[in-house]
């Protein structure tokens, strides 16, 4: 009869932690407007090598913030814990329009579209 009463509490203390686990990553906070903004100029100016686009020297000065827009992720795992990126469309000030796509979470360069590609 003991080893049953733990075994119980040991399973109900692991399901627990399971749903406050899974709660956290589905309700994790995206970056705000100011650090996408941030971290879409940091990959304009510094771009992973994986993308093999050339570096373009970018200030806060010579963009505006044209369009922000959440997207979800597609695939079953990305969708059942709501996993999102944000595309993000800059204005420079000679008139280009690149589109910077990040991980809504970390700022994570993922790609970049639009005429500085």
């Amino acid at each position: 009869m003991l080893k049953t009463t733990n075994l119980k509490k040991t399973v109900f203390k692991i399901l627990v932690f399971v749903i406050i686990c899974f709660a956290f990553e589905y309700q994790k906070p995206i970056l705000t407007t100011g650090e996408a903004e941030g971290y879409a100029v940091l990959c304009l100016n510094v771009p992973p090598k994986e993308l093999e686009i050339k570096a373009v020297n970018i200030t806060f000065d010579d963009i505006t913030l044209k369009k922000l827009s959440i997207d979800k992720k597609s695939g079953f795992f990305n969708q059942y814990t709501n996993k999102r990126d944000l595309s993000i469309t800059l204005k420079t000030k000679n008139g280009e329009e690149p589109t910077v796509k990040i991980n809504a979470y970390n700022g994570k360069c993922l790609g970049v579209t639009g005429p500085l590609n």
